[in-house]
Protein backbone atom coordinates (compact mmCIF):
# COMPACT_ATOMS: atom_id res chain seq x y z
CA UNK A 1 0.00 0.00 0.00
CA UNK A 2 1.23 3.52 -0.80
CA UNK A 3 1.42 5.21 2.61
CA UNK A 4 -0.09 8.39 1.15
CA UNK A 5 -2.65 7.02 -1.31
CA UNK A 6 -5.90 8.96 -1.60
CA UNK A 7 -8.24 6.51 0.10
CA UNK A 8 -5.94 6.22 3.11
CA UNK A 9 -5.68 10.02 3.41
CA UNK A 10 -9.47 10.27 3.43
CA UNK A 11 -9.67 7.69 6.24
CA UNK A 12 -6.79 9.35 8.08
CA UNK A 13 -8.61 12.72 8.03
CA UNK A 14 -11.77 11.09 9.35
CA UNK A 15 -9.87 9.58 12.29
CA UNK A 16 -8.14 12.90 12.99
CA UNK A 17 -11.50 14.68 12.99
CA UNK A 18 -13.36 12.13 15.11
CA UNK A 19 -10.53 11.42 17.53
CA UNK A 20 -11.56 7.78 17.34
CA UNK A 21 -10.94 4.97 14.85
CA UNK A 22 -14.31 3.38 15.63
CA UNK A 23 -16.27 6.62 15.09
CA UNK A 24 -14.37 7.28 11.86
CA UNK A 25 -15.14 3.75 10.66
CA UNK A 26 -18.84 4.21 11.44
CA UNK A 27 -18.86 7.50 9.53
CA UNK A 28 -17.16 5.92 6.49
CA UNK A 29 -19.05 2.63 6.77
CA UNK A 30 -15.91 0.51 6.91
CA UNK A 31 -14.51 -2.01 9.40
CA UNK A 32 -12.49 -0.36 12.23
CA UNK A 33 -9.78 -3.00 12.03
CA UNK A 34 -9.17 -2.13 8.35
CA UNK A 35 -8.50 1.52 9.20
CA UNK A 36 -6.36 0.56 12.19
CA UNK A 37 -4.29 -1.77 10.00
CA UNK A 38 -3.76 0.94 7.36
CA UNK A 39 -2.62 3.44 9.97
CA UNK A 40 -0.15 0.91 11.40
CA UNK A 41 1.18 0.16 7.90
CA UNK A 42 1.53 3.88 7.12
CA UNK A 43 3.40 4.47 10.40
CA UNK A 44 5.74 1.60 9.59
CA UNK A 45 6.44 2.86 6.06
CA UNK A 46 6.92 6.46 7.16
CA UNK A 47 8.89 5.53 10.25
CA UNK A 48 6.86 7.79 12.56
CA UNK A 49 3.91 7.58 14.95
CA UNK A 50 0.87 9.42 13.61
CA UNK A 51 -1.48 9.02 16.58
CA UNK A 52 -1.07 8.74 20.32
CA UNK A 53 -3.50 6.02 21.47
CA UNK A 54 -5.36 5.93 24.77
CA UNK A 55 -8.55 4.49 26.22
CA UNK A 56 -10.28 7.78 25.31
CA UNK A 57 -9.35 7.64 21.63
CA UNK A 58 -6.50 8.95 19.48
CA UNK A 59 -4.70 12.28 19.24
CA UNK A 60 -2.44 13.43 16.43
CA UNK A 61 1.30 13.55 17.07
CA UNK A 62 3.45 16.31 15.60
CA UNK A 63 4.09 14.10 12.58
CA UNK A 64 0.36 13.41 12.36
CA UNK A 65 -0.37 17.15 12.29
CA UNK A 66 2.00 17.51 9.33
CA UNK A 67 0.28 14.66 7.51
CA UNK A 68 -3.15 16.19 8.21
CA UNK A 69 -2.01 19.46 6.64
CA UNK A 70 -0.83 17.53 3.58
CA UNK A 71 -4.06 15.51 3.36
CA UNK A 72 -6.20 18.64 3.60
CA UNK A 73 -4.09 20.31 0.92
CA UNK A 74 -4.52 17.31 -1.39
CA UNK A 75 -8.29 17.31 -0.83
CA UNK A 76 -8.50 21.05 -1.46
CA UNK A 77 -6.47 20.72 -4.66
CA UNK A 78 -8.68 17.91 -5.93
CA UNK A 79 -11.79 20.03 -5.34
CA UNK A 80 -10.13 22.96 -7.10
CA UNK A 81 -9.11 20.82 -10.08
CA UNK A 82 -12.57 19.26 -10.52
CA UNK A 83 -14.09 22.70 -10.37
CA UNK A 84 -11.67 24.07 -12.96
CA UNK A 85 -12.24 21.28 -15.48
CA UNK A 86 -16.00 21.61 -15.28
CA UNK A 87 -16.90 18.69 -13.06
CA UNK A 88 -19.96 20.60 -11.84
CA UNK A 89 -21.30 21.65 -15.25
CA UNK A 90 -23.49 18.58 -15.65
CA UNK A 91 -26.19 20.02 -13.41
CA UNK A 92 -24.89 18.76 -10.09
CA UNK A 93 -25.19 21.18 -7.21
CA UNK A 94 -22.17 23.05 -5.91
CA UNK A 95 -22.03 22.89 -2.12
CA UNK A 96 -20.40 25.66 -0.08
CA UNK A 97 -19.95 25.05 3.66
CA UNK A 98 -20.19 28.11 5.90
CA UNK A 99 -19.43 28.25 9.63
CA UNK A 100 -20.74 31.41 11.25
CA UNK A 101 -21.25 33.03 14.60
CA UNK A 102 -24.87 33.08 15.69
CA UNK A 103 -24.94 36.88 15.71
CA UNK A 104 -24.35 36.95 11.95
CA UNK A 105 -27.41 34.81 11.14
CA UNK A 106 -29.91 37.53 10.14
CA UNK A 107 -27.24 39.41 8.17
CA UNK A 108 -26.07 36.24 6.40
CA UNK A 109 -29.59 35.22 5.39
CA UNK A 110 -30.97 38.64 4.45
CA UNK A 111 -27.91 40.25 2.87
CA UNK A 112 -26.11 37.13 1.73
CA UNK A 113 -27.96 33.93 0.94
CA UNK A 114 -31.13 35.63 -0.27
CA UNK A 115 -29.33 37.29 -3.17
CA UNK A 116 -26.96 34.39 -3.80
CA UNK A 117 -29.69 31.77 -4.14
CA UNK A 118 -31.61 33.98 -6.56
CA UNK A 119 -28.61 34.78 -8.74
CA UNK A 120 -27.02 31.31 -8.53
CA UNK A 121 -29.68 28.62 -8.07
CA UNK A 122 -27.07 25.93 -8.70
CA UNK A 123 -25.44 26.70 -5.35
CA UNK A 124 -26.28 24.73 -2.23
CA UNK A 125 -25.20 25.62 1.30
CA UNK A 126 -24.38 23.83 4.52
CA UNK A 127 -24.52 26.44 7.29
CA UNK A 128 -23.33 25.68 10.81
CA UNK A 129 -23.14 28.07 13.76
CA UNK A 130 -20.56 27.95 16.52
CA UNK A 131 -18.43 30.07 18.81
CA UNK A 132 -15.38 31.89 17.50
CA UNK A 133 -12.82 29.23 18.42
CA UNK A 134 -14.89 26.44 16.88
CA UNK A 135 -15.42 28.40 13.66
CA UNK A 136 -11.71 28.89 13.29
CA UNK A 137 -11.07 25.20 13.94
CA UNK A 138 -13.60 24.17 11.31
CA UNK A 139 -11.92 26.35 8.70
CA UNK A 140 -8.40 25.23 9.61
CA UNK A 141 -9.32 21.54 9.60
CA UNK A 142 -11.26 21.77 6.33
CA UNK A 143 -14.73 21.12 7.74
CA UNK A 144 -15.95 24.50 6.46
CA UNK A 145 -15.01 26.43 3.33
CA UNK A 146 -15.78 29.86 4.81
CA UNK A 147 -15.78 31.09 8.39
CA UNK A 148 -17.51 34.27 9.57
CA UNK A 149 -16.33 35.20 13.07
CA UNK A 150 -16.10 38.04 15.56
CA UNK A 151 -12.59 38.89 16.74
CA UNK A 152 -10.92 35.55 15.94
CA UNK A 153 -7.34 34.85 16.96
CA UNK A 154 -5.14 35.77 13.99
CA UNK A 155 -2.91 32.87 12.97
CA UNK A 156 -1.04 31.84 9.83
CA UNK A 157 -3.46 28.92 9.41
CA UNK A 158 -6.23 31.19 8.09
CA UNK A 159 -6.46 34.26 5.88
CA UNK A 160 -9.13 36.93 6.01
CA UNK A 161 -10.75 37.84 2.70
CA UNK A 162 -12.74 40.63 4.36
CA UNK A 163 -12.74 42.37 7.70
CA UNK A 164 -14.36 45.42 9.24
CA UNK A 165 -14.28 47.16 12.57
CA UNK A 166 -17.41 46.37 14.57
CA UNK A 167 -17.16 47.81 18.07
CA UNK A 168 -18.66 45.92 20.97
CA UNK A 169 -21.71 47.76 22.34
CA UNK A 170 -23.98 47.62 25.36
CA UNK A 171 -27.55 46.47 24.80
CA UNK A 172 -29.86 47.70 27.52
CA UNK A 173 -33.58 47.51 28.37
CA UNK A 174 -35.55 50.53 27.20
CA UNK A 175 -36.51 51.39 30.80
CA UNK A 176 -32.90 51.29 32.01
CA UNK A 177 -31.43 54.62 33.20
CA UNK A 178 -28.65 54.00 30.66
CA UNK A 179 -31.04 53.77 27.70
CA UNK A 180 -31.21 57.51 27.06
CA UNK A 181 -27.43 57.84 26.84
CA UNK A 182 -25.41 57.62 23.62
CA UNK A 183 -22.38 56.16 25.36
CA UNK A 184 -21.44 54.79 28.77
CA UNK A 185 -18.30 53.71 30.60
CA UNK A 186 -17.62 50.08 31.41
CA UNK A 187 -17.73 50.90 35.14
CA UNK A 188 -21.25 52.32 34.76
CA UNK A 189 -22.43 49.26 32.88
CA UNK A 190 -21.09 46.79 35.45
CA UNK A 191 -23.19 48.37 38.18
CA UNK A 192 -26.20 46.66 36.56
CA UNK A 193 -27.16 42.96 36.26
CA UNK A 194 -25.21 41.45 33.38
CA UNK A 195 -25.78 38.45 31.11
CA UNK A 196 -22.91 37.13 29.01
CA UNK A 197 -22.31 34.60 26.29
CA UNK A 198 -20.26 31.65 27.49
CA UNK A 199 -16.51 31.24 27.09
CA UNK A 200 -16.84 29.75 23.59
CA UNK A 201 -17.55 33.25 22.28
CA UNK A 202 -14.90 35.95 21.82
CA UNK A 203 -17.13 38.53 23.51
CA UNK A 204 -16.73 36.90 26.93
CA UNK A 205 -12.94 37.16 26.72
CA UNK A 206 -13.04 40.75 25.43
CA UNK A 207 -15.24 42.07 28.23
CA UNK A 208 -13.44 40.05 30.89
CA UNK A 209 -10.05 41.40 29.82
CA UNK A 210 -11.32 44.99 29.60
CA UNK A 211 -12.82 44.73 33.10
CA UNK A 212 -9.60 43.22 34.51
CA UNK A 213 -7.51 46.00 32.93
CA UNK A 214 -9.70 48.55 34.73
CA UNK A 215 -9.68 46.66 38.01
CA UNK A 216 -13.42 46.07 37.73
CA UNK A 217 -15.32 43.00 38.88
CA UNK A 218 -17.33 41.25 36.14
CA UNK A 219 -20.19 39.58 38.02
CA UNK A 220 -22.29 37.61 35.56
CA UNK A 221 -25.91 37.07 36.58
CA UNK A 222 -26.73 34.74 33.67
CA UNK A 223 -24.48 32.87 31.25
CA UNK A 224 -25.92 31.76 27.91
CA UNK A 225 -24.91 29.91 24.77
CA UNK A 226 -27.38 31.71 22.51
CA UNK A 227 -27.55 35.28 21.22
CA UNK A 228 -31.37 35.20 20.81
CA UNK A 229 -31.64 34.17 24.48
CA UNK A 230 -29.33 37.03 25.42
CA UNK A 231 -31.51 39.49 23.49
CA UNK A 232 -34.67 38.12 25.15
CA UNK A 233 -32.98 38.63 28.53
CA UNK A 234 -32.45 42.32 27.73
CA UNK A 235 -35.84 42.88 26.08
CA UNK A 236 -37.54 41.39 29.14
CA UNK A 237 -35.81 44.02 31.26
CA UNK A 238 -33.80 41.60 33.40
CA UNK A 239 -30.44 43.27 32.75
CA UNK A 240 -27.88 44.41 30.19
CA UNK A 241 -25.42 42.62 27.93
CA UNK A 242 -22.76 43.14 25.26
CA UNK A 243 -23.05 42.55 21.50
CA UNK A 244 -21.87 44.14 18.25
CA UNK A 245 -24.43 46.67 17.02
CA UNK A 246 -25.40 44.63 13.93
CA UNK A 247 -26.61 41.76 16.15
CA UNK A 248 -29.43 43.85 17.65
CA UNK A 249 -30.23 46.36 14.89
CA UNK A 250 -33.77 45.12 14.21
CA UNK A 251 -34.69 45.05 17.92
CA UNK A 252 -33.31 48.56 18.39
CA UNK A 253 -35.26 49.86 15.40
CA UNK A 254 -38.48 48.39 16.86
CA UNK A 255 -37.75 50.05 20.20
CA UNK A 256 -37.38 46.75 22.07
CA UNK A 257 -33.97 47.66 23.47
CA UNK A 258 -31.28 50.36 23.34
CA UNK A 259 -27.79 50.04 21.84
CA UNK A 260 -25.07 52.19 23.41
CA UNK A 261 -21.41 52.81 22.62
CA UNK A 262 -18.88 51.87 25.30
CA UNK A 263 -16.15 54.38 26.17
CA UNK A 264 -13.48 51.70 26.23
CA UNK A 265 -10.82 51.67 23.49
CA UNK A 266 -10.12 47.92 23.66
CA UNK A 267 -13.81 47.20 22.95
CA UNK A 268 -13.84 49.62 20.02
CA UNK A 269 -10.88 48.03 18.21
CA UNK A 270 -12.73 44.80 17.44
CA UNK A 271 -13.39 43.42 13.97
CA UNK A 272 -15.37 40.85 12.03
CA UNK A 273 -13.54 38.48 9.69
CA UNK A 274 -14.51 36.37 6.69
CA UNK A 275 -11.92 33.60 6.72
CA UNK A 276 -10.73 30.74 4.56
CA UNK A 277 -7.95 28.25 5.14
CA UNK A 278 -4.52 29.69 4.41
CA UNK A 279 -2.74 28.60 1.23
CA UNK A 280 -5.90 27.08 -0.21
CA UNK A 281 -6.75 27.74 -3.86
CA UNK A 282 -10.44 28.46 -3.74
CA UNK A 283 -12.89 26.71 -6.09
CA UNK A 284 -14.95 29.15 -8.16
CA UNK A 285 -18.08 28.49 -6.11
CA UNK A 286 -16.34 29.27 -2.79
CA UNK A 287 -14.62 32.37 -4.22
CA UNK A 288 -17.93 33.62 -5.63
CA UNK A 289 -19.76 33.18 -2.32
CA UNK A 290 -16.95 34.74 -0.29
CA UNK A 291 -16.81 37.78 -2.57
CA UNK A 292 -20.58 38.27 -2.48
CA UNK A 293 -20.76 38.03 1.30
CA UNK A 294 -17.84 40.42 1.73
CA UNK A 295 -19.49 42.99 -0.55
CA UNK A 296 -23.05 42.72 0.76
CA UNK A 297 -23.13 41.75 4.44
CA UNK A 298 -23.55 44.60 6.90
CA UNK A 299 -20.98 42.96 9.18
CA UNK A 300 -18.21 43.82 6.71
CA UNK A 301 -19.00 47.51 6.43
CA UNK A 302 -17.08 49.80 8.79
Amino acid sequence: MDALETKFLREFLAVAHEGSIRRAADRLNVVPSAISRKIAEAEARLGVTLFERSSKGVVLTEAGELLREHAQHMRDEQTYLLDQIGHFRDGRSQIVRIATGEGFAADLMGKGLLGLTRAHPELRFIVDHAGTDEIQRKVIEGESDIGIAYNPLITDATRSLAQARQSLCVIAPTHSPLAQRKSVTLAEVLEHPVAMLNAGYAIRHLVGQAAADRGLALRVQAEMASIPLLIHYVCAGVGISFLPRFCATSQAERGDLAVLDIEESSLQQVSTHLMVRARRRLPKSVALVARYLAENMQAFRD
